[in-house]
């Protein structure tokens, strides 16, 4: 009998972490949906990684989310993975005379209601998949916090804590979660910042044999020792992180 192709879901396919996500998927053989909010860059992923599929979306819209997973199910009853991995990084300084004038909130909004929005968007059809896979894309800031990107940091700790949870009431009904915390990637995101960086593809391949092994956690480069480090010697750890 024919294989029956596998079909994955990546938010924030169009650059970074998600887009070597979506480079390695296709690569392997799965069916790949993807959204991103840059139509221009979305209009080249089909180009280049033929039979993906890509429409915009914003994920820290719900109706915009529901509407993208719609247009998934519709042409794929069963998924087998959803990736929650769109988001963003601000540098807030908390000191600076002119947060009145800042969106304080939209890293939470981007981060972590955008993943909320998505998995939810998604749960139907993975609750009828079983077994399936979550993969939600933290950060090793979950763990220790960045002075420059609080509101971040603070961000992927609530995703970090949400991914306990799902992992709890997801697993009866057959669906793993895995969460992703990475360090500094080479991402476009981050071309402006000095630093050992890992590339986007060797953290996409690990997170993928994480999600596909059932892995409560996958922590790539540096971020695997964080968590004895910071059980050791959690004050000099997290200032140390601190300033990274």
């Amino acid at each position: 009998m024919e294989a029956i192709q596998r079909v994955a879901v990546v938010s924030g396919g169009s650059s970074g972490i998600g887009l070597a996500l979506v480079e390695l998927l296709h690569a392997e053989g799965w069916a790949v949906y993807t959204c991103g909010r840059d139509g221009t860059r979305l209009q080249d992923l089909p180009q280049r990684f033929p039979g993906v599929q890509a429409l915009t979306c914003d994920v820290t819209e719900r109706a915009s989310v529901q509407a993208f997973a719609d247009w998934v199910t519709k042409s794929a009853p069963r998924i087998n993975l959803v990736v929650s991995n769109a988001g963003g990084l601000t540098e807030v300084d908390f000191t600076a005379a002119n947060l009145a004038e800042l969106d304080l909130v939209a890293d939470l909004r981007r981060n972590t209601e955008g993943a909320i929005h998505w998995i939810s968007a998604f749960l139907p059809v993975l609750r009828s998949s079983n077994p399936a896979s979550i993969l939600i894309v933290s950060s090793g800031y979950a763990l220790a916090p960045a002075t420059r990107a609080p509101i971040y940091s603070a961000a992927k700790a609530a995703l970090h804590s949400l991914s306990k949870s799902l992992r709890r009431q997801l697993a009866p009904l057959g669906i793993s979660v895995t969460e992703l915390l990475p360090p500094l990637v080479d991402t476009p995101a981050v071309s402006h910042r000095k630093g050992v960086k890992l590339s986007a593809n060797q953290v996409a391949a690990q997170a993928l044999r994480g999600a596909l092994s059932g892995a409560d956690e996958v922590r790539p480069g540096a971020v695997r020792f964080l968590p004895f480090l910071m059980r050791i010697a959690p004050r000099a750890i997290e200032r140390m992180v601190a300033r990274t």
